[in-house]
């Protein structure tokens, strides 16, 4: 899920799902504005590769959701091999742009940059490389050296500087910077498995979270200068089966809350407290480890649901902003929403859990 990142006469908010579409909601009026169900484009100009995949399964799901900064872009990354960006046009439609075959395999991550101000896409996939793409579908960079499939990717700029951050399957993070010389760091990421890595809202605190194979999670900010850990949130549950369910997903809000989904509730701490502040079950309904998302003000939180919905949690800052479009007490059809709780509602619309 990606909430837009500018647009304020709407509350949209981009969602993947595991039936292979994207669907663009608009909170504040509850409305589904956009349905794209997966289609291959253009299958002559793909790989044998990739026709000889889809030819003995054709099932598709999305992994990645992701907006471009100034919101007219949207990018999606498959299971299989492909990114298709589309052009957002307001309020409900889109225009396919350009299907890249990105990876071998999975493209596991998707994320907009602007190396030297011109708008490229980062991806990352099976096939453990992090490639850089112009908006004609042309390879800029392609990044190699880790030895597992990458899990995710964080582009951020300090000053002139621009770099990615990369992390992979068997724990390894990368910094990378738009050249060819190669990986500028090599971290062990804690517990060593899959870990995703995220920016405060002003760019000056590094955080990641991830789950170890043995279902152990390690929510961290970084001491950037140093490359070392410094300070590791608790209020984790212990895996006593040691078998590990998923990956611990988390997002950070401008308000410096960070916040992750673990035992069906949604956890939440202060930036510089290393105690968890409080844990929430919103109304009920959320998955064992639900995918969470804030808008860039930190006042909604999108969370994913068992029934194949998601839920937006409100502060009173962000219900203010709801109510200024429609009152959640309204009735809705089951299959686009329903009220939950004052604060909250209800979303129904195929979102994977993966």
């Amino acid at each position: 899920m990606d909430f837009h990142p500018s647009r304020h006469t709407l509350l949209p908010i981009l969602v993947g799902s595991a039936n292979d579409e994207f669907t663009l909601w608009e909170i504040g009026m509850h409305e589904r504005l956009v349905s794209k169900p997966f289609k291959i484009w253009d299958l002559q100009a793909c790989s044998t590769q990739f026709q000889s995949v889809v030819a003995k399964d054709s099932s598709m799901a999305v992994n990645r959701v992701a907006w471009s900064p100034d919101g007219h872009l949207i990018g999606v990354a498959f299971t299989k091999h492909l990114i298709h960006l589309n052009a957002y046009q307001h309020p409900n439609e889109t225009r396919q742009v350009v299907e890249i075959e990105a990876h071998s395999g999975g493209v596991n991550d998707i994320a907009f940059s602007l190396p030297n101000k011109q708008l490229c896409a980062v991806t990352c996939g099976d096939d453990k490389l992090i490639r850089v793409w112009d908006m004609h579908g042309q390879k800029i960079y392609s990044f190699e050296g880790h030895e597992a499939p990458v899990y995710s990717v964080c582009h951020h700029d300090i000053g002139p500087i621009q770099f990615i951050f990369s992390t992979s399957v068997d724990g390894k993070i990368k910094a990378w910077l738009y050249d060819d010389l190669g990986s500028r760091v090599d971290y062990d990421a804690p517990g060593n498995w899959c870990t995703a890595m995220l920016y405060s809202a002003d760019g000056t605190r590094l955080f990641s979270c991830g789950t170890s194979k043995q279902g152990e999670t390690h929510l961290v900010k970084w001491n950037q200068s140093e490359g070392s850990i410094e300070r590791s949130y608790s209020g984790f549950r212990k895996n006593p089966s040691g078998v590990v369910q998923g990956v611990v997903q988390f997002d950070t809000a401008q308000n410096q809350i960070l916040a992750a989904g673990e035992d069906n509730q949604i956890k939440f701490w202060d930036v510089d407290n290393i105690n968890m502040l409080t844990c929430i079950e919103a109304d009920g309904g959320l998955p064992s480890l639900p995918r969470l998302r804030f808008n860039k003000e930190g006042n909604l939180l999108a969370v994913t649901t068992i029934d194949s919905g998601f839920k937006v949690l409100a502060n009173a800052d962000g219900l203010r902003s709801l109510l200024a479009f429609r009152s959640i007490s309204c009735s809705y059809n089951a299959r686009n929403s329903r009220p939950s709780q004052q604060g909250s509602l209800h979303l129904s619309g195929g979102v994977s859990q993966q």
